[in-house]
């Protein structure tokens, strides 16, 4: 019998036998999850955490959030979302667990699908203390690694750009979804933030239904929003 992947039991092996979108089906081919492949629902809750990575172009700062969503290939062979890498450890990026604005977005880094990254360091969730246009405000480190423009002339995020230096907001990186919550407390394109300190922030791990992980009998691990695995037929074997 049938069912869709976020009803299926838990540490149970497990057969996929369709994926509704067609855009996620497509994506997960690229990365090696195919129809018939055997997988399991993971009953840890890994800690997502932002991370720090060389790409082609430099260094740049991936939130919790889009670090989940990147697969990498190790260099080894195995392959994990790139916040469950080591330090210094290196590999290509397979594929994507998200759409076209997080493609977007990483193009705008300086990183596409195909290239190499390292791994620089693992960094605890912090809190952007930050002005705009005269107004104090709060960021989330996920909000500032969203938020691209230009310090001192030089393109950069908000959250690797100096403190108490003036930023251009250039673009708001992410979905609609980002785009709204960010240019609701003032921050848009055409604005200055000036960014007063950087505090660390208080961890708060996301709730089981957040999120459903899963992983294939060759070791891929995905972190699945809980509409994509509603999408996801699979039969316990």
């Amino acid at each position: 019998m049938s069912l869709t992947l976020d009803k299926a039991p838990v540490e149970k092996n497990l057969m996929l036998k369709a994926i509704g979108s067609d855009s996620l089906k497509a994506r997960f081919e690229r990365m090696g999850l195919h129809i018939g492949s055997e997988l399991e629902i993971m009953s840890e809750d890994s800690v997502q955490h932002p991370v720090r990575v060389k790409g082609p172009q430099g260094e740049v700062l991936l939130a919790a959030g889009m670090a989940s969503k990147i697969i990498v290939h190790h260099d080894d062979g195995h392959k994990t979302p790139v916040f469950e890498m080591n330090p210094g450890e290196k590999g290509h990026i397979e594929g994507l667990t998200a759409g076209s604005h997080l493609e977007k977005s990483l193009k705008i880094l300086g990183i596409s699908e195909g290239d190499n990254i390292e791994l620089i360091r693992c960094l605890p969730p912090m809190s952007y203390k930050t002005v705009v246009d005269g107004k104090q405000t709060s960021l989330t480190e996920g909000m500032a690694a969203k938020i691209w423009g230009e310090c001192d002339n030089v393109p950069c995020q908000l959250a690797t750009c100096g403190r108490g230096r003036p930023f251009e907001v250039k673009n708001i990186l992410g979905g609609p979804r980002a785009a709204k919550s960010i240019s609701s407390i003032g921050i848009k394109p055409g604005a200055t933030v000036v960014l007063e300190t950087v505090e660390p922030a208080r961890a708060v791990g996301m709730t089981p239904a957040a999120r459903i992980i899963i992983m294939t009998k060759e070791g891929l691990r995905l972190h699945l929003r809980p509409d994509q695995a509603e999408t996801m037929l699979v039969s316990e074997i």
